[in-house]
């Protein structure tokens, strides 16, 4: 059951959609919703030259009070003026750290998939991933164009690992709401189908009141990130649940992996849990 909800909130368009967004499932889980926004410090890219830093960094202070004050006014509007129990907070330092300390008094967080901190040298991915990685808690990562608030059709990526079962019993709340629920397993070629492991999902799933499927979805493929993208892509579904970064997240960034790949590319909401 879902109490509390957290939103990040930002001062572009994309935030204002997130808002609508979780004010939309506070509205369908019978949740309290709070906002937060964390400015982050100063941070003048290597590129400029000793002489213009200070100019720079005082150019940057004055566009990150503006999104402070934006996000504030934003939160406002979509939240406040609709639902009488929300939140807010303001903080300052490192954006991920500060949303995940927020995120322990939160049932799920609500980040958007673009959202960046700093220069790419020092932050070279979204803040959702570290988040994600850091909070302890599930993670909703929403596009950027998110249009639709609805539940109703979600695919489920199982792999039987430690990550993927926390982010299905994190999301059981969501999935009782959902009207449709499938089952995907990636499958190498040459490795067991785990048909006993998916039918035992399945099994506990309908014990939960889920609308789940009566089979499970089982691809078999080398390319895991690339089949899984592409068989979201193309479904008729809402949103997707998986877990993530069951390798260090360094090593996704390197090496490339299924997180890192479906939460920079996937056109609905994606709950991830670590």
């Amino acid at each position: 059951m879902l109490r509390d909800l957290l939103v990040h909130v930002d001062g572009s368009e994309s935030g204002r959609r997130r808002v609508r967004f979780a004010v939309d499932l506070a509205m369908s889980t019978g949740a309290r919703l709070s906002g937060i926004h964390v400015t982050p410090p100063v941070e003048v890219p290597p590129l400029y030259k000793p002489t213009r830093v200070a100019e720079v960094a005082a150019h940057l202070s004055s566009r990150l009070a503006l999104d402070a004050r934006t996000a504030t006014t934003v939160f406002r509007e979509e939240a406040m003026e609709r639902l009488a129990d929300a939140c807010w907070f303001e903080a300052k330092g490192d954006v991920a750290e500060g949303v995940s300390d927020r995120a322990r008094y939160a049932d799920l967080v609500v980040l958007g998939q673009y959202e960046w901190q700093g220069s790419p040298e020092t932050h070279p991915l979204p803040i959702a991933h570290p988040v994600a990685v850091r909070c302890g808690r599930p993670v909703l990562v929403v596009p950027a164009a998110v249009r639709s608030s609805s539940l109703a059709s979600v695919a489920v990526a199982w792999d039987g690992s430690r990550e993927s079962v926390r982010a299905i019993h994190d999301a059981i709340p969501l999935l009782r709401l959902s009207q449709s629920v499938q089952i995907i397993t990636i499958i190498s070629p040459s490795a067991d189908s785990r048909e006993d492991d998916a039918e035992s999902l399945l099994a506990h799933l309908a014990r939960h009141a889920i609308a789940v499927g009566p089979d499970v979805l089982r691809i078999r493929t080398t390319e895991e990130h690339a089949s899984l993208r592409e068989h979201i892509e193309k479904g008729p579904y809402d949103w997707l649940v998986m877990g993530g970064y069951s390798r260090p997240m360094w090593m996704e960034f390197i090496f490339g992996g299924v997180t890192q790949s479906i939460l920079l590319s996937s056109k609905i909401p994606v709950l991830v849990s670590h």
